[in-house]
């Protein structure tokens, strides 16, 4: 069933009650004017015909006046005077029936008219007869005359009864009509308050009740109820209100879930970014310890090993026992295991970009796995490659990559051979739009707490089994890659995913081959060593006295500038961090400033470079460096060509 619109409903019944107002004012004001009119008209009338019969009285009581004075006395001009007083009386006769006036007061104004002529004939004769001295019929005469006059008198009674009578019809109808408008108004005013009812009742029912509905369905959605709906039972104008009403409602219940989904997605990424600052928080604080650590450590580490490795070649020199060689190769040896350990907890500090080339992800993958593979197949370890075909091209650090690989296959080893089972480990490549994926799973025991694998010193191996660095070390490589490693369980153990960005390749310059310095010593050279620590002074004294040079040491940077201050010397190897007022880099600045000419012939010598805030220096300095713990080769090396290049520059 089609519903009437509301509009519609609302304007036809405020239109009918209008129009009624409007006709029924209408009608009764032009009822009204018509009776005010034919009022003024009567009054007019009424106003006009009653001068007209006091001058017609007045007249005609001239002319019985004139008529009577001839009894007393004949009046010759009698004629001419009755014949004017009658003259103006037909004028008057004459504008009376000129008059908007009834039938019957015309008929009855004739008879006036009839009566005065007839009385004008006898007034004549009375003078007539008066003139030839007959008064006794003229006396007949007068009373016939007298007779005319109450007849005249009569009519003019009756014409003033047919105006009243005529007025009193007027009013009379003037009465019913306000009786009947009286009546109009009161059913007028019914039909108003009729109207009124029905109007406030469709109100009610039709606008303000639905209105009510949608009102209590839009507060229990703005209370949370989103599934609240507004009944949609009609098809009038609020019936189309609630349908869209209900539409937003359940737009808004698909939007409100999916912002639900959108902040739960919002909030679990927040979580992941809190969980990784948490872990780059951890990864500096130990990053920070480990660098002043390793300071520590590379300091006498150096020592010992220099003792050492100057021990050796002094015993195959000298031809001394062979015991005594292979025990300074067996304490060199274990010296230099130290070394690396150093070395891995630096590799896990340092914060320096990786050296990026252009690499083959199955190819540096292969070489690593090449390296374990023999070993894990002896242990009944199988391994499962699964390489993307393309064998796709990013930029990496191979060396740094290498390192993460193997770290990744030690530890899924130790995890297969904690389970006590044949293993094998599946290590999968694959190519994404501008990353590379590399993922290894493992059979073994699966990780306890995935999501603590990567702290610093986390292991759950037994004492003596691990340093819980290794899977450190790998974060802080991916992390220096711009690229993202997770680890996960799976149906038969550990999963690790590293994904790494592709970066342009072609945009990497091809590394220079470094050309081979051999450098002799052509002349007596004279060297200053600084450094806080005297037995490493006295190991780089030692170590130039092999090799023909002359050297001197002291122990800070005030004294090394004391010394520079009165003695020549051909170059300064310097400690960078040295307590006292001057260190390294102040040293440096000073030579800058005061010996200018050892500029070229300045060498840093320090066992951590990375935990110092001095990379702003670096990045403008150009003076040589050298890490500890170093090899004697290598020193010696680095020595003779600072000494070579900068006699070429002298």
């Amino acid at each position: 069933m089609r519903s009437v619109p509301v509009s519609k409903l609302f304007l036809v019944l405020l239109g009918t009650t209008f129009v009624l107002v409007v006709a029924f004012s209408i009608r009764f004001n032009y009822k009204f004017a018509q009776f005010s009119a034919e009022a003024s008209r009567l009054t007019g009338n009424l106003q006009e015909t009653s001068a007209l019969n006091l001058d017609l009285r007045e007249k005609l009581n001239d002319q019985i006046h004139l008529v009577d004075e001839q009894f007393e006395r004949v009046d010759p001009n009698f004629p001419e005077q009755f014949t004017a007083i009658n003259f103006e009386l037909g004028e008057k006769q004459i504008r009376y029936l000129k008059l908007n006036i009834g039938p019957q007061e015309r008929l009855t104004v004739e008879r006036i008219k009839g009566f005065q002529s007839e009385l004008g004939v006898q007034a004549l004769q009375i003078h007539h007869q008066l003139l030839v001295d007959n008064r006794i019929d003229a006396l007949l005469r007068l009373r016939n005359m007298n007779n005319l006059e109450d007849k005249i008198t009569d009519e003019f009674a009756n014409l003033n009864e047919l105006q009243t009578k005529k007025l009193h019809t007027v009013q009379d109808q003037l009465n019913q009509t306000v009786s009947a408008t009286s009546s109009a108004i009161y059913v007028l005013a019914g039909c108003l308050l009729i109207s009124l009812l029905v109007f406030t009742i469709l109100l009610r029912r039709r606008v303000l009740q639905p209105l009510g509905l949608i009102l209590e369905a839009t507060n229990q959605v703005r209370q949370g109820n989103f599934s609240a709906r507004a009944p949609e039972d009609r098809r009038d104008e609020l019936g189309q209100l609630a349908h869209s009403f209900n539409f937003m409602a359940a737009s808004l219940t698909e939007s409100y879930a999916s912002l639900e989904f959108k902040v739960e997605e919002r909030t679990r990424q927040l979580q992941e970014l809190q969980q990784q600052l948490v872990q780059a928080a951890k990864m500096s604080a130990v990053g920070r310890m480990v660098s002043g650590v390793a300071h520590e450590l590379n300091n006498p580490l150096t020592v010992i090993m220099g003792h050492t490795e100057l021990a050796r070649k002094r015993l195959l020199t000298s031809g001394c026992d062979a015991r005594e060689v292979e025990l300074m190769e067996t304490l060199h040896q274990q010296g230099d295991r130290c070394r690396k350990i150093v070395a891995n907890l630096l590799q896990f500090a340092r914060q320096e970009k990786p050296k990026l080339a252009a690499v083959r992800l199955n190819d540096l993958v292969e070489q690593a796995l090449q390296l374990r593979e023999y070993e894990l197949k002896t242990r009944n370890v199988d391994l499962i490659r699964e390489y993307d075909a393309a064998n796709p091209i990013f930029c990496a650090d191979p060396n740094k990559i290498v390192q993460v690989v193997l770290n990744l296959l030690n530890n899924a080893h130790d995890a297969i051979r904690e389970a006590g089972r044949a293993g094998k480990i599946c290590v999968r490549t694959a190519a994404e739009e501008g990353q590379v994926r590399l993922e290894f799973l493992d059979n073994g025991t699966g990780l306890r707490e995935p999501e603590r694998v990567f702290d610093p010193f986390y292991t759950t191996k037994e004492v003596g089994q691990g340093t819980g660095l290794g899977l450190s070390v790998c974060y802080g490589i991916i992390e220096e890659h711009q690229g993202a490693i997770r680890a996960e369980n799976w149906d038969q153990g550990a999963r690790f995913i590293i994904t790494l960005p592709t970066g342009d390749p072609g945009a990497l310059a091809k590394p220079s081959e470094k050309k081979a310095d051999a450098c002799e010593v052509q002349r007596q050279y004279r060297v200053l060593v600084v450094d806080d620590e005297e037995p490493l002074v006295g190991l780089q004294i030692s170590f130039l006295a092999d090799i023909g040079i002359e050297a001197e040491g002291v122990n800070s940077g005030a004294d090394a500038i004391l010394f520079l201050q009165s003695h020549h010397v051909d170059l300064v190897i310097s400690d960078v961090r040295m307590p006292g007022a001057v260190d390294g880099i102040q040293l440096y600045q000073w030579v800058e400033r005061n010996r200018p000419e050892l500029l070229n012939c300045f060498l840093f010598v320090s066992g951590d470079m990375i935990g110092m805030n001095v990379g702003e220096f670096f990045f403008k300095c150009t003076a040589r460096r050298i890490q500890k713990p170093f090899d004697w080769d290598d020193y010696s090396h680095l020595v003779r060509q600072m000494l070579c290049n900068g006699d070429k520059v002298l």
